[in-house]
Order: structure tokens, then C-alpha cells, then sequence
């Protein structure tokens, strides 16, 4: 495996990990400027379902495998198929179900994944590969963060947060 795409395997890891203890504690029906927390944790997991690898390819597979439809993903009023409602809660079950189906996704897509498809633009768009996977990683962590705010605010609770240090423990536990 290329060095880099094993750093970018490893990063994406950690940023797994910050995702599912977010997921855990957030508190799901807490509203922030209309929209509540079940809806910005669906927004990014289908951020990155849809965006990581190409998005010219994209199918939703969410609402047939899981019951959750895709224009729950819309978080702006502003978008077309945003949904005003803030009784609809994602519940919990399906948010992870979910994330682990895409955490799923992105793994195999690691294994074919080589330096020279980093610099490649999928057919049919605009960015290349690496431009689309840092773009996740900036995006998935601003609403980590922003769910992890709106979890305090009504729970005051955080969730736990895990750095670099995140190495050291995917590490331990291959070895265990």
C-alpha cells in the first residue's frame, strides 16, 4: 500500500472513531436554527457516502437498507427538498446502522485506492480524488463539532474526542 494512502486510511480512522462517539451521546432531538441534531449527523454521513469517493456514481442506498429518506439530508431551506419538521427524529439505530455501512464502504474503496488515483479526477467531475477526500474530512469534522456543541448545550455533555493519539489506540487494539 502506498504511504500515503495508508496515512489517509489512518486519518480516516481516527475521524471514524470521533464520529461514532459523537453519535453515541448526541442529543438527538435538540434543535439548532431549525433543524435538529438527528438531521446534521444524516447530513454528513450522507455527505460522505455521497462525496468521499465520486459523486457522478452516486446511488443512495439509505432509504431502502435503513428506512431513512434522502431528502432528510437537506438542511437548508434554501435547498431543494429541505423538510421543515422538526419532530422528524432519526433515531439512533438507523444513524449508526448507517455510518457503519458507509464506514464500510470507504474501507474497500481504501483497498483499490492507490497514489496515482489521488490526483485523478473521477469522470465526470470537476475535483480529484484527494481534493474529495479532504473535503469530507473538513466537512465531517465542522459538524462533529457543531453536533457535539448542540449535544452540550442540551445535555452538557461532550463527547469523547480522539487526536493523533487515535493511532497509538487502533494500534493496541490490532495487537490485542
Amino acid at each position: 500500500m502506498d504511504e500515503i494512502i495508508r496515512q489517509i486510511k489512518e486519518q480516516t480512522e481516527i475521524n471514524f472513531m470521533n464520529i461514532e462517539a459523537q453519535i453515541q451521546v448526541a442529543d438527538l432531538e435538540q434543535v439548532f436554527d431549525g433543524v435538529n441534531d438527528s438531521r446534521y449527523i444524516f447530513h454528513y454521513l450522507h455527505s460522505m457516502d455521497r462525496f468521499f469517493m465520486n459523486p457522478t456514481d452516486y446511488v443512495y442506498e439509505g432509504e431502502k437498507l435503513f428506512g431513512i429518506p434522502e431528502n432528510l439530508s437537506v438542511i437548508s431551506s434554501a435547498r431543494e427538498g429541505y423538510v421543515e419538521d422538526t419532530s422528524i427524529i432519526i433515531p439512533r439505530e438507523k444513524l449508526m446502522s448507517y455510518f457503519e455501512f458507509v464506514k464500510t464502504k470507504l474501507k474497500k474503496y481504501f483497498e483499490s485506492l492507490t497514489q496515482e488515483n489521488l490526483i485523478q479526477k473521477p469522470d465526470g467531475f470537476e475535483y480529484t480524488r484527494l481534493e474529495l477526500i479532504l473535503a469530507q474530512f473538513r466537512h465531517q469534522m465542522w459538524h462533529v463539532g457543531l453536533s457535539s456543541a448542540i449535544t452540550f448545550q442540551g445535555k452538557k455533555v461532550w463527547n469523547e474526542f480522539t487526536g493523533l493519539n487515535g493511532l497509538r489506540k487502533m494500534i493496541k487494539m490490532k495487537d490485542d
